[in-house]
């Protein structure tokens, strides 16, 4: 029998919700995941600072100070060139042009950046924004990897194991000898950092209840955008040092990693629907003595709701079979199960091409930040601080519209905001006031996009049931890491050709208007939880059409779960 919180009034349950109530058990949880969102976006974008790139121009060469240096010439030490010029009677004459014989001379201290310690300027320009490219390349990686991983093996093992990993190859980083060595680490925390985006994204959606559900992708973001901002507070004060120093820093934030194992649940929703019935008694008894919960009504309400095998048998299945040992059957879903069902194909290249477009945006905008006049710290901060305005507008758009209603808003604030700067940019023709409307603008795109990204997240893993969510939602973010590893060259491509990103970002904005029409609003309902659902609740709500989300039937809780037809 079960004694909890003898003598303490027990709080009534929420039917509805799988914990019965919210309370100081998940509200630990939670913070645990949200505090690591730090680390993903240090991991991610730390390359803004420690690859940014200063004035610089050829060193002096020792051996050529006496031959080039006299009263008939004289030397102009350029970017990447050296030219020699000898004065004549009509004026200077270029005699010669030759590339940097020695060294170079940067603005800052040699040892302050990854450009200025390996160089990488001139011919070797590209391989700074090579370096973040491999990041984003290790997030196609890890997004197909770390997403099924986290459906088969559980969102708890991904999320800890990537974490911890972070923490070792985040400070192997400082210790880089060469580019190369660099190069390989940064791949792999970018296959790590997805491994815990994916799992955490998973993980509090399963984790809140459905009317706040919303709640948990603007907790994730408001801590991924205060990340950035802790991070461009951090990177200031530690300007004076090698960038090695701020890697460092920044990678001690995975320390807690050390302690996970033993603080951090499995997904309780994972955990049913997976037959873990003897990991799902434990953790409902720890739900029940922190939030004050009898834990029989505890888990009369779960075998209520749900069953561990998403066909007939309920939780207590497996006390009726322990005695013949019969094992209680699991759906197992897979990358091919997406494949061979048309709708979630269907919907799966769909949201891709949005995820596409978001990163593309985002991660276009926000590492181009740097490059604006002023100071790049201030330009970063002030980059990753408009995002909050777009979370007290997401916050009234989930709540009010819903989630595809949210993501065609932002896309059109997007789209406009990015075209007016695009448009003022081209025309300022060096006018000071259009240059700062421009920026502005830009700003505007920037804080709009991050409403749709967050928006996504909360989104995506809703269209998928229970053991095909991660994979979903992994899929998607594969699909994503396209636009990511084309966004560090945005600037290159913009000092060519200065209307080109801003056109292309408006262009497949206004596409993603058209798409969002055609997918199934949420709002409402309750997680999907077998292949069966799926098949019913998409046959009446894709389609250009405009259609409320599965409402719940509390008469009948989950009355869909026996249907695998």
């Amino acid at each position: 029998m079960d004694y909890v919180g003898i003598g303490k009034k027990k709080t009534e349950l929420d039917k509805d919700y799988i914990f019965g109530r919210w309370g100081p058990y998940q509200t630990l949880q939670a913070a645990f995941v949200f505090f690591h969102t730090w680390e993903t976006g240090f991991q991610l974008l730390v390359g803004v600072f420690i690859a940014y790139r200063p004035g610089f121009q050829c060193a002096t060469p020792y051996f050529d100070n006496i031959s080039l240096s006299n009263d008939s010439s004289y030397v102009l030490y350029g970017k990447c060139q050296i030219k020699v010029f000898h004065n004549d009677t009509d004026g200077p004459k270029l005699d010669s042009v030759r590339e940097c014989t020695s060294d170079y001379k940067y603005t800052l201290d040699k040892e302050k950046t990854i450009v200025t310690e390996f160089d990488l300027v001139c011919d070797n320009s590209n391989l700074a924004e090579f370096l973040q490219t491999l990041v984003m390349a290790g997030q196609l990686v890890g997004a197909v990897c770390a997403s099924s991983l986290s459906d088969r093996v559980g969102r708890k093992t991904v999320h800890l194991c990537s974490n911890l990993l972070t923490l070792i190859f985040g400070i192997s980083v400082a210790f880089a000898p060469n580019y190369t060595t660099l190069a390989i680490l940064k791949f792999i925390l970018g296959v790590l950092q997805q491994g815990m985006v994916m799992s955490a994204a998973v993980f509090t959606v399963e984790l809140f209840p459905e009317k706040t559900r919303y709640l948990s992708k603007l907790t994730g973001s408001f801590m991924f955008t205060t990340g950035l901002v802790l991070m461009s507070a951090i990177a200031y004060l530690l300007r004076s040092y090698p960038w090695r120093y701020l890697q460092i820093t920044l990678s001690c934030f995975s320390l807690l990693s050390l302690i996970q194992y033993w603080v951090q649940d499995e997904s309780l929703k994972w955990l049913i629907a997976n037959g873990k019935t003897k990991e799902i008694k434990r953790i409902l008894r720890k739900v029940s003595k922190w939030n004050k919960l009898d834990y029989g009504e505890l888990f009369a309400n779960v075998n209520q709701k749900m069953n561990v095998s998403n066909m007939e048998k309920p939780l207590n299945a497996e006390l009726q079979l322990r005695n013949n040992k019969t094992a209680i059957s699991v759906e197992k879903y897979s990358i091919l199960t997406i494949l061979q069902n048309r709708s979630l194909l269907w919907i799966t290249l769909l949201m891709g091409f949005v995820w596409i477009t978001n990163t593309l945006t985002y991660f276009g905008l926000l590492l181009t930040a740097t490059s604006l006049a002023g100071n790049h710290f201030f330009n970063f901060f002030l980059s990753a601080c408009v995002e909050y305005i777009s979370f007290i507008l997401e916050v009234f758009m989930l709540y009010r519209f819903g989630r595809r209603t949210a993501l065609m808003f932002f896309h059109c604030i997007t789209g406009t905001s990015l075209a007016l700067a695009t448009l003022l940019n081209y025309f300022s023709d060096g006018d000071e006031t259009l240059i700062l409307l421009s920026v502005i603008a830009t700003f505007a795109g920037k804080m709009s996009v991050t409403g749709s990204f967050s928006t996504l997240f909360l989104f995506t893993p809703e269209l998928y049931p229970t053991n095909l969510r991660n994979v979903g939602i992994g899929i998607c973010s594969t699909f994503s890491r396209i636009g990511a590893m084309i966004s560090p060259f945005v600037g290159i491509l913009a000092s060519h050709v200065p209307w080109a990103p801003g056109t292309i970002f408006v262009s497949m904005c206004f596409i993603v208007i058209i798409i969002a029409l055609y997918l199934p609003e949420t709002r409402g309902m309750d997680l999907l939880q077998s292949l069966g659902e799926v098949k019913i609740w998409y046959a009446g709500n894709i389609g250009f059409r405009l259609k409320k989300g599965r409402k719940k039937n509390k008469s009948t809780p989950e009355i869909l779960v026996h249907c695998d037809s």
